[in-house]
């Protein structure tokens, strides 16, 4: 029984990392959208909603067939968490690509930094759990305070007409990203040491 239980945890594994992929791939996606290239994030994001089906279908199983307990039970109910975390993320950056589809954006200084550390969040927030890195987990509470600082400056940028509403728009959904981001890092204690964060 043990065996089978390993099998589905793998399964999950194999799925969040598939996830994770086209996750990414949204991002760049959303990004090239600013330089008036449209892509797929639509596509992807139907894509994640049906793999995050799959995580929650083998999860079920998991969860009824095996009745697992402490680590394993820890890491099924994260591996769905984590599956909406990165289903949210391709619809954000759907979201990025449709408003610079309708109303136009240009990449700024500051969306490229913001872009540049969102997609380091993910890919960090990724990587932290497929090897439950609690050390790279951990850095992406500094990343995502970087993040909002950006956001909080665009806000501000607004009264003094320095940046558009449409880099604002942008930059919080970059902010959002990046809490699913920090979201991930934080399933990565959960598993590890029971403690939620």
């Amino acid at each position: 029984m043990r065996k089978l239980l390993d099998i589905g945890k793998e399964q999950l594994k194999k799925l969040i990392n598939e996830m994770g992929n086209e996750a990414l791939n949204s991002l760049k996606d959303a990004r090239n959208s600013l330089g008036g290239e449209f892509n797929s994030t639509e596509e992807i994001s139907s894509k994640l909603h049906l793999l995050r089906n799959e995580v929650l279908d083998i999860a079920t199983e998991l969860l009824v067939r095996y009745s697992p307990v402490a680590s394993d039970l820890r890491f099924i109910q994260s591996s769905i968490d984590v599956s909406y975390d990165l289903y949210r993320i391709s619809r954000y950056a759907m979201e990025i690509e449709r408003t610079a589809k309708i109303v136009g954006a240009e990449e700024s200084e500051l969306l490229r930094e913001g872009f540049e550390l969102t997609v380091g969040a993910v890919k960090t927030a990724i990587e932290a759990f497929e090897n439950l890195d609690e050390v790279s987990a951990g850095k992406l509470l500094e990343i995502d305070n970087r993040i909002d600082d950006l956001y909080i400056q665009s806000l501000e940028n607004l009264k003094s007409s320095a940046s558009s509403p449409v880099e604002a728009l942008i930059m919080r959904h970059l902010e959002r990203i990046s809490d699913h981001a920090k979201e991930i890092g934080a399933r990565v204690v959960y598993v590890k040491e029971g403690k939620r964060v």
